[in-house]
């Protein structure tokens, strides 16, 4: 009984408003609906639509690892063939780059050792090599053969003067061999 007149009360009150609030009314009931129906649609509509574009973005993310697979692998493959290197110490210097010079016809090493400088868990080892006169061929397979060596050892520095008139170069080098001092961090592993 009591809903009847309520709804008795509102039908009553809507036929004593004049047409102008009638149209208000039916305006803010229209309003009303939009915000209680459509806003929700429109907030989910388009949290949907944010979550595909990071889907896709997400398995573009997992295409380029998928395509920088083989990269990583290599770049892998590199580190584990540097830790090979370092695995096996370098000789002597002094006694290395004789027998590689006796090896092409290079003579007249003068080889002067040069403080042994510690960088971390690696130790450099480093000489000043100096031939007198030499040719370019001999001079280049030597070279090629040292640096291509099985070691750790690096040509720093090559200076050459001569040529032309002479019979041969005069060249000064730098030659460094690295040793680790400590196990790797994969060893460690």
């Amino acid at each position: 009984m009591a809903v009847a007149d309520a709804l008795d009360n509102v039908r009553n009150w809507a036929d004593a408003l004049s047409h102008r609030e009638r149209r208000l009314l039916s305006l803010m009931a229209v309003v009303f609906v939009a915000i209680v129906v459509i806003l929700p649609m429109y907030v989910a509509i388009s949290s949907i639509s944010d979550i595909e574009t990071e889907n896709t973005e997400i398995a573009q993310v997992l295409q380029d690892i998928r395509r920088s697979e083989p990269r990583l692998q290599q770049q892998k493959a590199e580190r584990r063939a540097v830790e090979r290197l370092y695995n096996r110490k370098a000789p002597s210097l002094g006694g290395f780059l004789e027998e590689r010079a006796q090896q092409y016809g290079v003579s007249g090493l003068g080889i002067t050792d040069q403080p042994k400088l510690d960088m971390g868990a690696y130790s450099r080892r480093s000489v000043r090599v100096s031939l007198p006169v030499v040719e370019l061929r001999p001079l280049i397979e030597m070279l090629a053969d040292i640096e291509n060596s099985s070691y750790p050892v690096s040509i720093e520095l090559i200076q050459m003067t001569g040529g032309r008139m002479r019979t041969g170069y005069t060249v000064k080098l730098a030659v460094s061999a690295y040793d680790r001092e400590a196990p790797s961090a994969a060893e460690q592993e």
